[in-house]
């Protein structure tokens, strides 16, 4: 089963939005005055149901949201309709994409970049930013740790993550501490009447190093502006932190 599939319409009534809440109400207000930086036009990369998007949208950016998942770009589309608002949506993969246009900012948030499990993915995904940013242009992301990855998410091996009357959520994680890739596995129960249907999805992210990730940024031509763990407090990135938050600006 592709990811985000069954699970697409559970997300949202999950802890995950509680992430892109904080991005919408903190994160992306704390970058854009410190780069005292007013964006027009946005891409936001695997963009999910849109939350993030949607939110520009309604403050008056021109907004572009791109995801793989075609049923995570309907459930964008409804919630824009029902709320008045335009936007572009594209199905579509991160690393090879051409949308014949170039945007002042482009984002990806909560660790999207991580699904990138080969080097050769996430370098082509920076240069299909840099391709689609115009000059001056800032790229805002986050992306987990290897310590995120291999330590933080390891330490909650078997969890239950949702249980509501009609739906109930497991999660499994496990590591290939070798390559840095953590799995996690759902583990997914919906009610069909007086049945259960169980189905699952396993999600898995890949830790880089940072020098690798600042190194293929500049290879990509963007120039790194700041790497922090916490992009409120612009606190420096710790060997604990499992997050780390980078925004880089492309050439005039």
């Amino acid at each position: 089963m592709p990811i985000y599939d069954r699970f697409a319409k559970h997300y949202q009534s999950g802890p995950y939005t509680q992430f892109t809440r904080r991005v919408i109400s903190e994160v992306f207000p704390r970058w854009l005055e410190l780069l005292d930086f007013q964006p027009q036009t946005l891409l936001d990369l695997a963009c999910g149901s849109g939350e993030f998007a949607l939110a520009q949208a309604e403050v008056g950016l021109q907004v572009t949201g791109l995801d793989q998942s075609a049923r995570f770009l309907a459930l964008g589309q409804a919630e824009a309709k029902a709320r008045g608002l335009k936007l572009s949506w594209v199905q579509g993969d991160m690393t090879r994409f051409d949308l014949g246009q170039e945007f002042d900012c482009v984002t990806s948030w909560f660790d999207s970049l991580n699904y990138l499990l080969h080097v050769e993915e996430l370098a082509a995904a920076f240069k299909q930013v840099a391709a689609h940013l115009a000059p001056g242009g800032c790229f805002l992301f986050d992306m987990n740790t290897i310590y995120g990855i291999t330590v933080q998410w390891q330490r909650f091996p078997y969890y239950l993550q949702q249980e509501t009357a009609d739906y109930i959520e497991f999660a499994e994680n496990t590591c290939d501490y070798e390559n840095s890739i953590a799995t996690m596995r759902l583990i997914m129960f919906e009610r069909d009447g007086k049945a259960w249907r169980h189905f699952e999805e396993s999600h898995r992210e890949r830790g880089y190093a940072i020098d690798d990730i600042l190194f293929l940024l500049g290879a990509a031509g963007l120039t790194t502006l700041h790497v922090t763990g916490d992009p409120r407090l612009m606190s420096p990135l710790g060997s604990q932190d499992g997050r780390v938050w980078i925004a880089a600006r492309k050439g005039a």
